[in-house]
């Protein structure tokens, strides 16, 4: 466990909110959430069926969020806090679902999951007002939505891209 200072709480919620305290990490966090779920998107791509167990998982860190992210964000005193970083990693499984994996799908997805979670366009802003782990929780959602749309726009529009 990390050692404690007197601005961050390692609780449960904490440990499992920020994927194992790498949400500490000191730049870009939100990205390191993503390269989570790329990293876990890219092992399943070995499964029998990797789309089930992309859908499994997407769903698995969801309700994992839905279940810590709240506590998480009471701990550590703030609104969304950027150290909670299980909603982009449960974005990065929509954002590459049943995408066949490629160096270039994989930054072109990680480049778009994070476009959309930064700037915010209508409605994905409005969802991270929702209070608690819902707002945490469903404006990634919807940038990792948004994020397959367009990545599946690009492959099927450059289909060598895609490897």
């Amino acid at each position: 466990m990390p050692e404690a200072d007197k601005s961050r709480k390692y609780t449960p919620a904490v440990f499992v909110s920020t994927m194992c305290f790498t949400g500490f990490f000191p730049i870009m966090p939100g990205t390191v959430g993503t390269v989570w779920g790329l990293l876990l998107w890219y092992a399943t791509t070995f499964a029998k069926d990797p789309v089930l167990i992309q859908v499994i998982l997407a769903v698995v860190f969801f309700l994992l969020g839905l279940a810590f992210c709240g506590k998480a964000e009471k701990d550590l005193g703030k609104h969304d806090p950027g150290s909670v970083i299980i909603d982009e990693t449960a974005a990065a499984f929509l954002t590459f679902l049943g995408v066949p994996f490629g160096l270039w799908t994989a930054l072109a997805g990680l480049f778009l999951n994070r476009f959309f979670d930064i700037l915010k366009p209508w409605p994905i802003g409005k969802l991270q007002n929702l209070p608690g782990a819902w707002g945490i929780m469903l404006d990634d959602t919807l940038a990792g939505i948004l994020s397959r749309v367009v990545l599946g726009l690009l492959i099927y529009f450059f289909p060598a891209l895609a490897g």
